[in-house]
């Protein structure tokens, strides 16, 4: 089976009247017979699945349409998926055994051979900027040992493995190589619970269930991933019942989901908000008094009340419980410890710039920031940012001051905590210190448990203090689902449709 074809809004044509028409079905027709449709407020820009640039909506689909060796739980535990077992031969060798007779959708077989393909894809360019299992897991070598097993070899131990393949993902190898690589982002082949068989850029996603897969056939038979940009819209038609699943409500707007045909879900989430504070920016955030100052300059514990209406709590730590160190707290609110430490840093007016993009309430909590940095002396400059520019921005760490920013929707310190590392691809505002980046690598090459705790204890306390962020709250996970739908909502932005089921 293969994927259909990537459109452009020129040629809707009669997928689009089609769709039109199923939509004008009266509630109770489409409610039993209709697909499941899933509104979110960013596009899809790839179906490349080495090329996952955000959890959701690209990192949902994939999940959906690929599978990895190794699948990452709600609760940070890991499922065989591709891989039936695992075991650590050596301190630097790991061994997986196979699942056997699975297929791709297009026919070709599942096997070592394959696994290693992809992995090594993963380490040619452009794949490497977006995958990070090579350079997390210091792998340096794949090796077959028979068609049903595979050895993956590191420079050094490492703990993360497991982590790192629950986001490498397998494709249909001989589509992949004999295929130009913006046309295999546009046509996938994997081996997951769905089949591709229409994108339209912009606009939607369209799946089918695929009745060869290895783990069953999805309850759910068709899914349509829909970009919806404004949060109102998504409510509206949740309510309507041509959409089943709204992602991204805000606490303000939660109850609005509500209605006879849909509730409101809430799970607390596990991604940390906060001000990026652009190291490699301006000359006085560069001054780690004047960061610790515009932590003591905000009042979080009144934004979350104000803004988020209660929903969630401030963060104590850039690693999520429960492995956090329990003695860190929050930063108080003390606006003339912030004056002070200024003062002493000797920059009390400087104009910092504020930026924000996509997120929840990302304008509103930017102005009130604002308010409480210029209540210090300081001329906040705020600008807002399209969503797709704000990426670009992070990616190029081309901020300056201050940006509205999540990051770890996931529980696992030791990956937490290497995103300020120095040299990692996610460190978007450019904290650089040799002793924190040295802790976080021992630990992460650290097999003894006891041992590893003390060095991430250690990292962790280090960076809580340094302050390479204005630390915020963790970002409620509120979604907006059909009562039609038995729907297992997760804590880290992924949607798992292929585990959700039509209730009876």
């Amino acid at each position: 089976m293969t994927s259909g074809p990537i459109l452009t809004r020129r040629q809707l044509g009669q997928g689009a009247a089609a769709l039109a028409i199923l939509m004008s079905l009266p509630s109770g027709a489409f409610a039993q017979t209709g697909p499941i449709v899933i509104a979110s407020e960013d596009d899809v820009s790839t179906l490349d699945p080495h090329l996952i640039r955000n959890n959701h909506p690209i990192g949902s689909v994939v999940w959906s349409v690929f599978d990895s060796l190794v699948r990452r739980n709600a609760d940070g535990t890991h499922e065989p998926r591709l891989a039936l077992s695992w075991e650590q031969v050596e301190p630097t060798r790991w061994r997986f055994k196979l699942r056997e007779g699975v297929t791709f959708t297009n026919g070709e077989k599942f096997d070592a051979a394959a696994v290693k393909y992809n992995f090594e894809r993963m380490n040619i360019s452009p794949f490497n900027t977006e995958s990070q299992l090579w350079p997390q897991t210091g792998l340096t070598a794949i090796e077959i040992v028979d068609p049903l097993t595979i050895d993956l070899v590191t420079s050094a131990p490492t703990i993360n493995m497991l982590y790192w393949l629950e986001e490498a993902f397998i494709g249909a190898p001989a589509h992949l190589k004999d295929t130009p690589a913006d046309v295999a982002g546009a046509k996938p082949i994997g081996s997951g619970p769905y089949v591709v068989t229409e994108w339209l850029q912009g606009d939607r996603v369209v799946l089918k269930a695929n009745a060869r897969h290895w783990n069953g056939e999805p309850a759910i038979k068709d899914v349509i991933f829909r970009d919806i940009p404004e949060l109102s819209s998504r409510i509206n038609e949740l309510k309507a019942g041509s959409v089943d699943i709204a992602v991204g409500l805000t606490p303000d707007t939660a109850d609005g989901a509500n209605s006879d045909k849909s509730k409101a879900v809430a799970v607390a989430g596990l991604r940390k908000m906060h001000m990026g504070i652009s190291c490699n920016g301006i000359e006085p955030l560069k001054d780690k008094r004047v960061r610790q100052a515009l932590n003591y300059a905000v009042d979080v514990k009144t934004m979350v009340e104000t803004l988020l209406g209660g929903q969630t709590k401030p963060i104590a730590s850039i690693v999520n419980p429960p492995n956090n160190n329990p003695d860190l707290k929050p930063f108080d609110y003390d606006p003339e410890k912030a004056k002070a430490l200024l003062a002493e840093a000797g920059f009390t007016d400087f104009e910092i710039p504020i930026a924000y993009g996509r997120y929840p309430a990302a304008k509103e909590a930017s102005e009130t920031i604002a308010a409480y940095l210029e209540a210090i002396g300081l001329k906040p400059k705020i600008e807002a940012y399209e969503p797709g520019k704000f990426v670009e921005m992070i990616r190029a760490k081309a901020f300056t001051g201050i940006y509205y920013y999540g990051w770890a929707s996931l529980i696992n310190p030791s990956v937490e905590l290497v995103i300020l590392t120095s040299d990692a691809v996610d460190n978007s505002n450019g904290y650089n210190n040799p002793d924190y980046d040295a802790l976080v690598k021992k630990a992460s090459v650290t097999l003894d448990d006891g041992e590893r705790q003390k060095l991430l204890t250690a990292a962790e306390t280090m960076i809580w203090d340094d302050c390479p962020w204005i630390y915020l709250w963790y970002l409620p996970a509120l979604y907006g689902v059909s009562n039609r739908l038995d729907f297992p909502v997760r804590p880290d932005d992924y949607v798992e449709i292929y585990r959700a089921k039509l209730k009876a």
